[in-house]
């Protein structure tokens, strides 16, 4: 056995020696951004971030600006006229410069100019076509010469870098493929075929006699540990700090060897150094490369073109094709799947044996990653393609595996051979104490092995009280506390063992959910995962003290494992992703942060001897790499993005006048923040006009003809994942009144109406005692018979009313109301942020009714089914006749999900109890229901929803009928 252990790991080392240098085998958590988010082009060209955080992104076919949420096109309208963006940069002064095909353009404020070169255009050559000097000032390769950038008369204008006599003397100043500025003031520049670098000293050519191999040189930069890296078509040579000669550190195999249009060259926050490759991107790491492509999930299309590392430390790849990557969770999360050689995504088990092979346990097998560097699993020989899903190592060094079809297998340490030592009844745990004892949890009972050398079977755990659930019943989890105590878990009682002695505690009561998770707590008692609750259990003087951790995070989730780490820190699984307590703040981690999968697997997970940890998951195993940084503080700030006011844009600064207008003013907001963009809520509130705080996803804001006044816009975001908050900040405006509403109209008013009021004096004081009278008299007569027509008119129109809304054989509403009240519920969703259920929903073979019993027994039909829809929804749900037997329910601030139990209790209601037709008989009738969901992020008009809902219901009479069916997304369209 012990040779058939050596072939695999041999074979392993084989292939991996095989493979191209340093090939990555984790499946890359990476997200593509597309025309479906609003990048118009997928060909990335450059990529550059401000200090304000946006992400501006040069292609082929544009420049955009991205906040996280959405790209904004800057083109023509802001003076940017040509669209083939190939250079971008951000100087001191905070100004976009931008280098397309044709032109250079600076922006400022959202505003770009053209730069001059006397009457010409000046363009960019590559994405390194721009670089700021020491001093400030902008140099720009263009026509693969070197010009300087200068302001002029309030624009900007252009001179060449070198004068004539230099450019005449060397032919390498007119071919000029990049360049880069240095700290020190020089600049280093590919040079025809090699490179060169302009210092106080002049110009200085490097050859081969200084390690500069002929190559067409595109990217050079210098890294924070003073290297100089030079990326080549292909080659890739670094001059190391105080040397002289540079080093080829080209990756090794047929990795340059593709013609590229533009290439690309980045340091991470870590100091590695990526190249972009054919088959994608290559990092230098502790001496070596790594290499991720196609078999990593990167698709690049014609190459990755452009890189950036955030101010988060995130990395974002610009694509020929494929848009714009962001790799998520960006060296911290590894993934492995059937892709990296597992026999199967739903993994169980893993374990770092003595020879530092990492074994894991998937639902088709086991398999071993031989080496730390090894880039694919091979399975392990001697085990069966079963649900392994415990290992341990026992104290003499022999390796003991478990599986769910209650295989109980030893492999010799040594030897490598292996046994099947036996077969219980469904194995879920596998603990070996301090004393050398092997205990096997299973789904009847505790089995132990007092000496694990031996031959000896598995035997029901000794000294158990008779009876006692710990002997018969599921035992799902085992571990062994800090003071020696060893804690089992049965679904309502929790089992010590210490000093030889049994103690049982009840944890669960009769109304609470069964306790399936437990980990021993580096303090002292267990830690139990119950339904949605974590809680601290520990025995007190008198008895087992239970304590539950509080957490928002943990609402309407199912906690499946729990991992107290070397820090002290609390993981817990659920079946929406990770969460992490490090007894200060809680955080939240997902697929979109990195994680493999968000239903993670109801097993243990795994922590390294390097405090490294292992996920299991339904869809493959995540490793975090470095725990420490999940806490890592992530710097939150909100913006107003922009202002408008009947669609035109208002450039509004904090204490702005605003002429008062009767058009809405609406305000978008944002926060440049790249983690956890899912679990973002801004919260808001226009002092002025609103006392209350209010939450929403959607940082829109619209406030309708705000009255003349002073104003405080105060706003903030927070992170539910991460459970921070930005801090407030305020925009002040004030809407000045209109001219009707100033003081000067006001006062120019009140001298005439005083005017005007003394020459009407007189005149009304004369013939007011005369009409007194005569006046009282007719008001009197007017008033008892407009009292009169007024009650009979609130009659008559109460009743015209109840007419014009009502059914009149049903007495639901009718058509006309319910389209009404439809249009209002979507009014009041859109500013909401709410959902709605719209159900349509018709009589099957209704018209056999009508002719088998006569219309009169339909009539009867219809207006029993509509007193059995009200009884079966809320008292604010909606039912109306939408027409002959076709009824309409709107059901508000109810989605698919928690309104679905309420949509079958109407189907039910038709159903369930026939309809009583009188001297007829009883009779049997049935509905058909379509129902289609409003969605707010993508809001639809009332007509549309019920022809969504109509072809619902039109699927559902094709499929049976008396049954529910959902409008599907593709019908949206």
């Amino acid at each position: 056995m012990r040779i058939r252990l050596f072939i695999a790991a041999a074979l392993a080392a084989l292939l991996t020696w095989m493979t191209p240098a340093g090939v990555s085998a984790q499946q890359l958590p990476v997200e593509y951004l597309t025309q479906r988010d609003g990048l118009g082009n997928l060909s990335v060209n450059a990529l550059v971030q401000d200090a304000t955080g946006y992400l501006w992104v040069g292609t082929e076919n544009g420049l955009f600006r991205y906040n996280g949420a959405a790209f904004r096109r800057h083109g023509p309208a802001e003076g940017l006229a040509d669209t083939a963006v190939l250079a971008l940069m951000v100087d001191r002064r905070q100004r976009l410069w931008a280098g397309t095909r044709e032109q250079l353009y600076v922006g400022t404020q959202g505003r770009f100019q053209p730069v001059r070169f006397g009457d010409q255009g000046l363009w960019a050559d590559s994405s390194q076509s721009l670089v700021e000097g020491t001093d400030g000032g902008i140099i720009l390769l263009s026509g693969r010469e070197l010009f300087q950038v200068f302001e002029k008369e309030g624009g900007f204008a252009a001179r060449r870098f070198f004068s004539d006599p230099q450019r005449a003397a060397t032919r390498a100043l007119h071919e000029i493929e990049s360049l880069m500025a240095d700290a020190d003031g020089s600049l280093w520049m590919g040079c025809g075929k090699t490179l060169c670098v302009h210092d106080a000293r002049g110009l200085t050519m490097l050859g081969a006699g200084d390690g500069v191999p002929e190559d067409v040189w595109r990217n050079i930069r210098r890294t924070a540990d003073g290297t100089l890296w030079a990326r080549g078509r292909h080659h890739v040579i670094v001059l190391e700090p105080g040397s002289r000669r540079f080093i080829d550190r080209t990756p090794p195999g047929e990795l340059m060897r593709k013609a590229t249009i533009e290439t690309s060259l980045v340091e991470d926050a870590d100091h590695r150094v990526l190249v972009s490759v054919d088959q994608g991107l290559a990092r230098w790491r502790g001496g070596r490369w790594e290499v991720f492509g196609a078999d990593n999930g990167l698709k690049i299309g014609s190459g990755v073109t452009a890189m950036l590392v955030d101010r988060d430390h995130g990395l974002w790849l610009g694509t020929g094709g494929h848009g714009l990557v962001r790799w998520m969770g960006y060296d911290n999360w590894e993934n492995w799947g059937t892709g990296q050689g597992l026999p199967d995504d739903k993994v169980f088990a893993f374990l770092r044996d003595a020879a530092g092979r990492l074994r894991i346990g998937t639902r088709s097998g086991l398999v071993m990653m031989p080496t730390p560097q090894a880039t694919r699993a091979v399975p392990l020989p001697g085990y069966r393609a079963e649900q392994w899903n415990s290992m341990v190592i026992d104290t003499h060094g022999q390796l003991w595996t478990a599986s769910y079809v209650g295989s109980l297998m030893r492999e010799d340490g040594h030897s490598g051979a292996v046994t099947q030592v036996a077969s219980l009844p469904m194995i879920f745990n596998l603990l070996v104490d301090r004393e050398g004892r092997l205990w096997v949890s299973t789904a009847q009972g505790l089995y132990v092995i007092e000496d694990t050398r031996s031959a000896q079977a598995p035997q029901v755990a000794p000294g158990l009280p008779a009876g006692s659930d710990l002997a018969r019943e599921v035992t799902r989890r085992s571990c062994q506390g800090t003071d020696g105590s060893l804690w089992f878990l049965t679904a309502a009682r929790l089992w010590r063992l210490r000093d030889g002695q049994w103690t049982d505690y009840l944890a669960r009561q009769k109304n609470e959910s069964d306790l399936e998770v437990m980990t021993c707590a580096k303090g002292g008692g267990v830690w139990l995962g119950q339904g949605a609750s974590v809680w601290h259990a520990q025995v007190g003087a008198s008895g087992l003290v239970k304590r539950e951790q509080p957490s928002p995070l943990l609402r309407d989730r199912l906690v499946v494992a729990l991992h107290e780490d070397r820090h002290g820190w609390l993981w817990v699984s659920t079946d929406v992703g990770l969460l992490i307590w490090n007894r200060q703040q809680w955080r939240q981690f997902d697929d979109s942060d990195g994680l493999v999968w968000n239903d993670l697997n109801a097993r243990p997970l795994y922590e390294e001897d390097d405090g490294t940890i292992w996920l299991a998951s339904t869809n493959g195993a995540s490793h975090v790499i470095r725990p420490e940084r999940l806490f890592a503080p992530y710097p939150l700030s909100a913006i107003v993005e922009n202002v408008e006011r009947d669609g035109k844009p208002l450039h509004v600064r904090d204490g702005d006048e605003l002429p008062w207008s009767a058009g809405a003013l609406t305000m978008q907001m944002a926060s440049l923040s790249y983690e956890h963009r899912n679990a973002l809520r801004f919260r808001y509130r226009l002092a002025g006009l609103e006392q209350e705080w209010s939450t929403t996803a959607i940082p829109q804001l619209r406030y309708a003809a705000l009255p003349p006044g002073a104003y405080r816009l105060q706003y903030a975001v927070l992170n539910l994942d991460t459970q921070s908050e930005s801090e407030v900040r305020e925009l002040r405006f004030t809407i000045l009144p209109p001219w009707w509403l100033s003081r000067w109209f006001f006062l120019l008013c009140g001298l005439l109406a005083v005017l005007a009021l003394l020459l009407l004096y007189r005149y009304r004081v004369r013939g007011l005692h005369a009409r007194n009278a005569h006046m009282e008299t007719v008001v009197r007569d007017r008033t008892r018979a407009l009292e009169t027509r007024t009650r009979e008119l609130e009659l008559s129109q109460e009743a015209l009313r109840e007419r014009a809304l009502r059914d009149g054989l049903t007495k639901a509403w009718n058509r006309v109301a319910m389209l009404e009240m439809l249009e209002q519920a979507a009014l009041k969703s859109r500013r909401d942020g709410g959902t709605f259920l719209l159900c349509l929903l018709d009589l099957d073979h209704f018209k056999r009714i009508n002719d088998t019993y006569g219309h009169l027994a339909g009539d009867a039909v219809l207006r029993d089914l509509v007193r059995r829809l009200s009884e079966s929804v809320r008292p604010y749900d909606l039912v109306g006749r939408y027409g002959g037997e076709e009824f309409l329910v709107l059901l508000p601030d109810l989605g698919r999900t928690n309104g679905a139990a309420r949509v079958e209790a109407m189907r039910m209601a038709v159903a369930a109890t026939p309809f009583d037709l009188g001297e007829q008989g009883l009779l049997a009738v049935t509905a058909s229901f379509g129902v289609a969901e409003f969605d707010p992020a993508h809001p639809a008009a009332g007509l549309e929803l019920v022809r969504r809902a109509d072809l619902a219901l039109y699927r559902a009479k094709e499929l049976g009928r008396n049954r529910v069916e959902y409008a599907a997304a593709e019908e949206a369209d």
